[in-house]
């Protein structure tokens, strides 16, 4: 692996396990680590509101950059809990996009950061699942050129 891309749809377990699997991958092959955060606009509203509501108590306002960097500094304290004491060179990219675009995104951001390997966790659906609401997993394994780590939820 030359350089891997860890993709991170949520805060769930298997997503952190599966982060802690691609820094240990990562380390032993001396490669560099993308972690990518996709964010729905939902989430990013979300993280809006709270952050409106501080600035009223401190008497400030927050623009976008301050709320991204509130995205950045959730994700990088997550990628830091999975690397722990490893010393495993790694870039954050926060991206606020529709669900039914993730995917897009995922194969994007591999391409721009030069990316062989993604490491991507699944969700199970059923076949009318799949027709009605896509793949993401499936649009992934079809359409990136390089290896794959997948874990299932």
């Amino acid at each position: 692996m030359e350089r891997g891309l860890a993709v991170l749809l949520s805060e769930s377990n298997a997503e952190k396990e599966l982060l802690q699997k691609a820094a240990n991958f990562s380390d032993c092959s001396n490669a560099p680590l993308a972690v990518l955060a996709v964010v729905s606009p939902s989430e990013y509203d979300s993280v809006a509101e709270t952050m409106d509501l501080i600035g009223e108590i401190e008497h400030t306002s927050y623009d976008d950059d301050a709320i991204f960097e509130g995205l950045h500094k959730n994700t990088r304290d997550i990628v830091e809990d999975a690397i722990g004491d490893m010393a495993v060179p790694h870039e954050i990219i926060v991206q606020v996009e529709e669900a039914g675009d993730r995917a897009d995104v995922v194969l994007e951001t591999a391409r721009e950061h030069d990316c062989d390997h993604v490491f991507l966790v699944g969700q199970r659906r059923s076949p009318t699942g799949k027709a009605l609401f896509g793949d993401l997993t499936q649009k992934i394994i079809l359409n990136f050129e390089g290896d794959i780590t997948l874990s299932m939820e």
